[in-house]
This record gives structure tokens, C-alpha cells and sequence, in this order.
């Protein structure tokens, strides 16, 4: 069974793990051009009421799926576009905080430091054995990222810091006011830890979420794979076409 995708449906996408197959590393994902004809489809059906949700810069998932444009939620909630194309940024990290992580990439060989403006991520898909240091890293500097207010999150093979209070989930809820999601019924797809904040507030937006690869709370539906919801989707376009 799939989510049902209507003309009032208001629809919100994360991308890697979701949309799309992870790489190695960022950069080397694949959009393939049927995801794309029918995003664009849906988002046509559905009057612009489709952003993406996504740990990645606003410009990266820009560069993915030019020229297709939507409102997005950029660095995990650090940067919001709405369908008007306005953009709000949250502050950037402090300088000390950019220090810890700009050190750890520069000592361990296969980190991959990606510099988000209002985020930072340590990738080590690359280097999976500095794992452990890592962590060790982020005890280390525990008092200090507490007391410049910034948050750590850990998700699939990366490591990243934020401003607490700037989430996912607080994006969505903001973008939900504005229109043309306001007053839509809200449907959220997501694949890793980083998405439970938007799975947390579903209930409180009316809305309903599903999952790829495995079952998290909040979640009434689950797709094997992004090939899978690549599918649903691809067939939802086409069937909105019709309608």
C-alpha cells in the first residue's frame, strides 16, 4: 500500500536515502530524468505545493535538479525558500566550532568537510574507521558546542553541526503556514535519523509521513528502497496527468 497523492496534498521530499541512492560521496549521486519529469509533474498538479526537505545547501539541491526550482529546506532547516523564491538563512556557526571540524578534516585522511554556511557535515563514507574518533571528537567539545548553542547530529556516515533549534521540523511547520501548502493535507517522506523531527510534528500539522528502508515512529507507510518511491511517484504523475 502507498500514500495517496491528491490535488490538496502538500508534498515534502527529502532527497539522499529518499529520492535518492546514496554515494560515496555527495556530489555523485544520480538524478535520473524520469524522477525529475515527474516532480515537475506533480508539482504543476499540485499548484507548487512540493518543496524538498533536505540536509543538503540550497545550492546543491539546485545543482541536482536543475532547472526544476520548488521551495526547499536547505542544511536541515538552515535555510527555508518558499515557493516565492524568498530565502531565509539561520545565523552562521561560530568560528570556534568551525575550527574543530575544519581541524578533523584536515588530520584524517577520507573526511569530507562540506561547508554549508549555516552547517557544517563531516562525511567519512570515505574513512568509516575514523568513525570512532570522530565521536570521541564531539565528547571531547561537548561543553563547548553546548555553550555556543550549537547542535550535533549524526546521521548516515555523517557528522553534523547546526544552531539548536533550527530543525527539520521547524522548517516544515513554517513552510506549511505559507501558501500553497497552507491548508493542504501534509505528506512527508524520509529515510534517516535527521527526519524524525519532521515525523515528531505530523500529528500536530494533520498530516502523514512514510519511510524508506526501515519503520520510524511517525511513519504510516514504508518503501523498501528510492528506487521504490521513485516508482510510486513516477505512476502518481502519470496518474495525475490523467486526472
Amino acid at each position: 500500500m502507498t500514500p495517496a497523492i491528491t490535488a490538496n496534498t502538500a508534498l515534502f521530499l527529502d532527497i539522499d536515502g529518499t529520492l535518492l541512492d546514496l554515494a560515496r560521496t555527495p556530489d555523485r549521486v544520480k538524478v535520473p530524468r524520469e524522477l525529475s519529469r515527474a516532480l515537475e509533474k506533480l508539482s504543476d498538479h499540485l499548484s507548487g505545493a512540493l518543496a524538498f526537505v533536505s540536509g543538503r545547501s540550497l545550492e546543491s539541491i539546485d545543482r541536482l535538479f536543475a532547472p526544476f526550482r520548488p521551495a526547499a529546506i536547505g542544511t536541515h532547516g538552515g535555510e527555508i525558500r518558499g515557493a516565492d523564491g524568498a530565502i531565509a538563512r539561520s545565523q552562521p556557526l561560530p568560528e570556534k566550532v568551525a575550527e574543530i571540524f575544519t581541524g578533523l578534516a584536515e588530520n584524517i585522511p577520507g573526511l569530507l568537510l562540506e561547508d554549508k554556511r549555516s552547517a557544517l557535515a563531516l562525511h567519512y563514507r570515505l574513512a568509516p574507521e575514523a568513525h570512532p574518533v570522530l565521536l570521541s571528537a564531539m565528547e571531547k567539545h561537548a561543553r563547548l558546542f553546548e555553550s555556543e548553542n550549537v547542535h550535533i547530529l549524526h546521521g548516515k556516515a555523517v557528522i553534523e553541526a547546526r544552531r539548536r533549534g533550527v530543525d527539520k521540523g521547524t522548517a516544515v511547520a513554517i513552510l506549511a503556514k505559507q501558501k500553497p501548502f497552507a491548508g493542504r493535507a501534509v505528506l512527508f517522506g524520509g529515510d534517516d535519523t535527521t527526519d524524525l523531527d519532521v515525523f515528531r510534528i505530523l500529528p500536530q500539522l494533520g498530516g502523514e509521513g512514510f519511510s524508506v528502508g526501515q519503520q520510524f515512529p511517525g511513519a504510516g507507510y514504508i518503501f523498501d528502497s528510492p528506487l521504490a518511491v521513485r516508482r510510486w511517484l513516477t505512476e502518481a504523475a502519470a496518474e495525475a496527468q490523467v486526472q
